[in-house]
């Protein structure tokens, strides 16, 4: 932001200003919190821009916590009653807020988004190793799925993709095909979209609007588990299944896939 950007002074923002950006964080998060799963239309820039930052102090926070914990800087989450994935990972965040790097630490007005985002990181990307060397007790013995994976963030191992979490990947390529031809008053012939898949660069540009389209959902705490670290993969790793290192996905490449994948689907009408 420039020195002085509109809507602040010379001297800086005024309470006034601070109060005006807060309020409408607040109204684009509950607008983009209360969509429907799997609803997402064109995708905006704003939105998508906004989950990738919470996506990366999401994945510092894993790395950060491993460590933390192994070194007992951190101590494990105490007992709790709650099942649900999101709230205990809210609730875990807030309880150690203070003591969270810069880096991986959401504003307060994100703690929702980035706990529901935090959680589905957990069950999207990776596993426990099954005899991992080190084990910590929990305090109160309460080993939920979500304070097993806190416990035992430094053993976390990437998921071993199925054929089956390969072939959901492709549903979720042709269902977001599907929705963006019906944002757009479009015919979606399954049967084209398919075809057109084949093509493997307009497969990956499907896979970048699909991955953009989940990054949303994982926002809201939902997730299509394995298939989107497979869409990730699709375009982020190398054709010899190998990360590449200095791939760094931005919302401009998401845009730029949801126009080429517009562009064929007009083709589609057309013929």
């Amino acid at each position: 932001m420039t020195p002085h950007a509109v809507g602040s002074s010379p001297t800086g923002p005024t309470s006034r200003d601070r109060s005006s950006v807060v309020e409408q964080r607040k109204k684009r998060f509950v607008k983009l919190l209360s969509s429907p799963p799997f609803s997402n239309s064109m995708l905006s820039k704003t939105d998508i821009e906004f989950a990738l930052s919470i996506q990366g102090r999401c994945f510092k926070l894993l790395q950060w916590l491993g460590n933390a914990i192994r070194e007992g800087f951190v101590p494990v989450m105490k007992a709790h009653d709650v099942t649900d994935t999101a709230q205990a990972a809210r609730t875990w965040v807030e309880t150690h807020f203070y003591n969270l790097p810069n880096e991986c630490r959401p504003l307060t007005d994100e703690i929702v988004p980035f706990a529901n985002f935090f959680g589905t990181y957990l069950e999207t990307s990776f596993d426990i190793i099954a005899n991992p060397k080190d084990r910590y007790v929990s305090d109160c013995d309460c080993f939920c799925s979500y304070c097993v994976r806190v416990d035992r963030a430094q053993h976390l191992k990437p998921k071993f993709l199925t054929r089956g979490d390969k072939e959901r990947a492709a549903k979720l390529r042709v269902r977001r095909m599907e929705m963006l031809a019906r944002e757009e008053g479009l015919p979606s012939f399954e049967l084209h979209i398919k075809e057109s898949l084949n093509d493997e660069s307009l497969r990956l540009q499907a896979s970048l609007s699909a991955y953009g389209d989940a990054l949303l959902d994982r926002l809201k705490g939902i997730s299509d588990g394995p298939a989107v670290l497979a869409l990730w993969r699709d375009f982020a790793w190398t054709r010899e299944g190998n990360p590449n290192r200095r791939f760094k996905l931005q919302a401009r490449q998401i845009m730029e896939a949801e126009q080429e994948l517009l562009g064929v689907l007009q083709n589609h009408a057309a013929q």
